[in-house]
């Protein structure tokens, strides 16, 4: 997309914007008085930094990427221990 038109700038400005909006309204029940300025919404992440939007990490929950990494390297030393139990009988 080298040459973008300033209406698809618009619309995709646009739609972030409904979607922070949303969030703000239907997830975090704020009220319209206390929104802030629909323009400020364009920029910056989606997510707050609420215990709901960072379930896993307030609660310590590891990412199943290193769930497996986990997983493999306990396998590994498990088969490491048997080898060594094994050879010595």
């Amino acid at each position: 997309m080298k040459n973008r038109s300033k209406t698809l700038i618009r619309h995709h400005r646009e739609r972030i914007i409904r979607k922070k909006w949303a969030i703000l309204k239907d997830v975090m029940l704020l009220e319209s008085q206390y929104m802030p300025v629909r323009g400020t919404l364009s920029k910056g992440k989606i997510h707050c930094s609420c215990r709901m939007c960072r379930y896993e990490q307030y609660h310590k929950i590891p990412k199943a990427k290193f769930q497996a990494k986990l997983k493999a390297m306990e396998q590994e030393i498990d088969e490491y221990v048997y080898f060594l139990f094994v050879s010595l009988f």
